[in-house]
């Protein structure tokens, strides 16, 4: 199968082949994806994240083992870089139409883009999106290349003078921004919502899920309506880059944008995994 590295100085035949213009994943967006923070030339929770891409690859009935999708990331990791991996998986090249063909050979592609890390990360403001999440959508379960919705959000968000969007479902769940997970902590407890209201099983997502015990918390998924998330004592995005931000407000509602100890202490904790 077609492999690229993206970003990174030629160094081989397999690094100049062209990208076909035929992949179903630039005419359809038929694919999947995965992004990772490296510390140090280290992936941060690395297991977890091939593990959640190969699940997304067999959900789609892409055909990848976890040796292609180790070999990939290992392909695009520089000794001691510090930045974000992107892994990517298309359906491959294609004819017209949308059905693919038997024997059609995905397309892995991978990206490093240095940059500095982003702990601890400044408080943000959200804004409700007027796009609505569809929990039935495949796009709002798995990590697709169909990043319309996020991306009209976000731009939408930035335009109106906000760091990002917050999405709903069309029965008025919170689901999550367009680039990360929420959570809300009532007490000792945090919740965030559960997959069947649109959410991604984010890897930071599932860390803090298990790992929320040992610092004091009794984390669990349960839906959240605007009126129960505006009694929370604080609100909290979570992605595997930024790791954890706290969020001072979304639209008029005003959260503490102060981070809980126990949550700076499962940041440590990450960072060292």
């Amino acid at each position: 199968m077609p492999v690229f590295r993206l970003e990174q100085a030629v160094s081989s035949a397999e690094a100049v082949q062209p990208f076909d213009l035929s992949d179903k994943g630039l005419l359809l967006g038929d694919g999947v994806f995965d992004t990772s923070l490296v510390m140090d030339g280290r992936m941060i929770l690395r297991t977890r994240h091939i593990e959640r891409l190969l699940k997304a690859c067999d959900a789609f009935g892409l055909a990848v083992s976890r040796a292609d999708l180790d070999a990939l990331a290992d392909s695009a990791l520089s000794a001691g870089g510090t930045g974000a991996l992107r892994l990517t998986v298309t359906r491959g090249p294609g004819g017209r139409g949308l059905e693919g063909a038997a024997g059609q050979k995905p397309t892995l592609l991978a990206s490093f883009s240095p940059q500095r890390p982003t702990w601890p990360a400044q408080p943000v403001r959200l804004c409700l999106s007027a796009i609505r999440r569809n929990p039935t959508a495949p796009s709002a379960r798995y990590k697709t290349l169909a990043y319309t919705d996020a991306v009209a959000g976000h731009r939408q968000a930035r335009a109106a003078g906000f760091d990002d969007a917050l999405y709903c479902t069309m029965q008025g769940q919170v689901a999550c921004s367009s680039i990360a997970n929420l959570f809300a902590q009532f007490g000792d407890r945090l919740i965030t919502p559960p997959q069947e209201d649109g959410v991604i099983a984010g890897v930071m997502r599932g860390w803090i899920l298990e790992h929320a015990a040992a610092a004091g918390l009794k984390a669990g998924e349960e839906s959240l309506d605007l009126a129960t998330l505006k009694t929370a004592d604080g609100v909290f995005l979570t992605n595997s880059l930024r790791l954890i931000v706290p969020v001072v407000a979304i639209d008029e509602m005003a959260f503490d944008p102060a981070m809980p100890k126990p949550l700076e202490d499962l940041v440590a904790q990450v960072l060292r995994t």
